[in-house]
């Protein structure tokens, strides 16, 4: 009988501690690699917002350009991602810059640039251009 329990296999204290040093080890490899996470999870945060605005913003102008209004050009807005007008803790404006010019190379045809910037991105922002053209009524 005596043999038997001196037979039962099990997990030692001084495994139970290298299991635990070895864990240790692993999370405070990891540990610096949160703030990197994070910090690229914001930026492609707000440039996907900022890639949506610019895109809505195409589309409003090509739309009044179809219908028969040409915009003012340039167009200047400051956009908030909440969309209130009032400061809110954590909030970000992006400022809109809409240019509309003939397209020289064909008429009845103009070129709108968008581009988007905000605070902390990069020097040029997002930015991109359409070329829209009316088709003469028949």
């Amino acid at each position: 009988m005596l043999l038997t329990i001196f037979k039962i296999k099990g997990i030692s204290l001084v495994e139970v501690m290298i299991a635990m040093f070895l864990t240790t080890i692993a999370v405070i490899s990891i540990l610096p690699m949160q703030d990197m996470s994070l910090r690229t999870a914001s930026r492609s945060d707000y440039l996907g917002r900022a890639a949506g605005i610019m895109q809505a913003e195409l589309e409003a102008r090509e739309n009044q350009i179809m219908i028969g209004t040409v915009p003012a050009s340039p167009i200047t807005q400051a956009i908030t991602v909440s969309g209130f007008s009032g400061a809110i803790d954590g909030d970000v404006t992006f400022n809109v810059v809409t240019t509309t010019g003939t397209n020289p190379l064909g008429a009845n045809s103009w070129l709108v640039n968008v581009r988007v910037t905000w605070t902390g991105g990069p020097a040029n922002g997002v930015y991109s251009s359409i070329i829209v053209t009316r088709q003469s009524r028949f």
